[in-house]
Formats: structure tokens, C-alpha cells, sequence
């Protein structure tokens, strides 16, 4: 007898089932007890986790989905450092890449640096405002060094190096 087919004694309960997986936040053992208290039907915890698997995995699914972040036009500048190596006159160099990317449009801009220190930081924004032709609302950035004194993660208090936070008032 091909049991995959077969029809299970839960199988006409499914919407009950994925009402009452929600409301006890995908404890199986709380539903299954809801089925003998409320509709007189008694399995094993085995047989309702079988049942309740697509609905926990999608419950799962649904917590750990991030959504994404949709700044209007001109909101936003994401900006940070990449690095590679690259080969100039037969000798292995380090270079740095200052990317700044609007959010709202995805554009970017790129410019190269020998180094990541504050200098090229605030060189590479200067750019990037003349490049996209004026200054966003804010500036998302990493924790970096060059820039952040000192960032409590619990509050999420940051503090910024003084000469940056400096240029930040300037340029507004």
C-alpha cells in the first residue's frame, strides 16, 4: 500500500493547523494539545510536527527575512572602502577603493586611494558630492577606525572622530 498518499487524519484540519502554529509561535506540542482539548482528536507530537513542518519552516522563513530599505531620491549615500591588489611597473601594489552608492538609484562612484586613513575618506566624499552633483540627507557608514571613536552596539550610540563629525557640519 503506497502510504504517501494517503490521506491523514489531520489533513482536513490544515487551516486550523497553520492558525493555531502562528498563534503559539510554531510549538507543535501547544497545538497538539489544542486538537484533544478542542476537536477530541489525539496523536502523537511526531504526527503533528509531520503536519505543521511547511508552516514552521515558512514561520522561520518569515523571521529571519529582512526587508529591504527603500530611501526616497537624494536620502541617502552609502559609503566605505574596498581593497586589491594590482600590479604597476611589475610590482604588486595595494590599492583602496572609496565607493560611494546612492540607495535610492544604485549609482556609484569610485575613486583610488593608497591608503584608508581620514584624509582619503573625507577626499573621497568631496568627490563623490561633486560627482553626483550635491549632498545626500545622510551618510551611511561602517564603524571605521578613521571615523568612529566609539560605538556602543547595546545603545547604539556612536561617536564620531571630531574632525570628521567637523566636516559633516561644514558641508551641510
Amino acid at each position: 500500500m503506497d502510504t504517501s498518499r494517503r490521506k491523514g487524519v489531520l489533513t482536513p484540519h490544515t487551516q486550523w493547523l497553520a492558525e493555531r502554529i502562528r498563534r503559539h509561535r510554531g510549538n507543535a506540542d501547544v497545538v497538539r494539545q489544542d486538537l484533544v482539548r478542542e476537536l477530541g482528536i489525539e496523536v502523537s507530537l511526531r504526527t503533528v510536527e509531520r503536519a505543521v513542518r511547511p508552516l514552521r519552516q515558512q514561520i522561520h522563513a518569515e523571521a529571519v527575512a529582512t526587508v529591504r530599505y527603500e530611501p526616497a531620491p537624494g536620502q541617502q549615500l552609502q559609503i566605505d572602502f574596498g581593497s586589491t591588489s594590482v600590479v604597476v611597473a611589475g610590482q604588486p601594489q595595494r590599492i583602496h577603493l572609496f565607493v560611494a552608492t546612492l540607495a535610492y538609484s544604485r549609482r556609484c562612484f569610485v575613486t583610488v586611494f593608497l591608503h584608508e586613513r581620514q584624509s582619503a575618506w573625507l577626499h573621497g566624499l568631496e568627490e563623490a558630492f561633486a560627482h553626483f552633483g550635491g549632498l545626500p540627507h545622510e551618510i551611511l557608514l561602517d564603524n571605521a577606525k578613521a571615523l568612529v571613536v566609539q560605538h556602543d552596539a547595546r545603545t547604539r550610540e556612536v561617536k564620531f572622530n571630531e574632525r570628521f563629525h567637523a566636516f559633516c557640519v561644514c558641508v551641510r
